[in-house]
């Protein structure tokens, strides 16, 4: 367990030599917000991984069902400026009725999205060293969660369930 997966550009026969495969996103709703400079850095948890994220990153929550009493307590993960623009679009479903959870997100700043772009990932066979763009040091990621490549090769990680919610295998992926 030597090898740290950090941002890097990767070509399709090297992510296939390694053992990632490509899955698109399903299509889900997604509230978003930029971080203004007064509430950064913000510390969040991410799927037991603590980040600092910079002023200017956008926040993404999952509304759910039931509104929160605090922002803090929806579900939710950074994402760069650059990223969110190249994978995420916005919401487009025809006669869409937002939740109560989503009018209290809208209350507080946030617009509806839902990620676009696919992804490579492979699920861990073993504990595996990882340093996303918001992480000062490399987080070591369980066997059993995804690792994920973003758009421009950035790596993160899920756990099993929240993958399987999110992504499908592409066809010839």
């Amino acid at each position: 367990m030597t090898e740290i997966y950090r941002h890097q550009r990767w070509t399709d026969r090297e992510l296939r030599t390694a053992g990632f495969q490509r899955y698109a996103r399903r299509k889900e709703l997604v509230m978003a917000r930029r971080l203004p400079a007064a509430e950064a850095p913000l510390t969040l948890n991410v799927d037991d991984e603590t980040v600092s994220v910079p002023a200017g990153y956008i926040i993404c929550y999952k509304p759910g069902q039931q509104v929160k009493k605090r922002l803090i307590d929806y579900e939710q993960w950074p994402c760069s400026r650059s990223d969110f623009q190249a994978t995420y679009a916005a919401w487009d479903e025809q006669n869409w009725q937002p939740t109560p959870a989503v009018l209290d997100l809208m209350r507080q700043g946030c617009k509806p999205y839902y990620k676009r772009a696919g992804v490579w990932a492979k699920r861990l066979t073993e504990a595996t060293q990882v340093q996303s763009k918001e992480s000062a040091e490399p987080f070591l990621v369980p066997a059993g969660h995804w690792l994920v490549l973003g758009v421009d090769g950035a790596p993160y990680h899920m756990d099993d369930r929240s993958f399987q919610q999110r992504y499908t295998l592409e066809s010839g992926g």
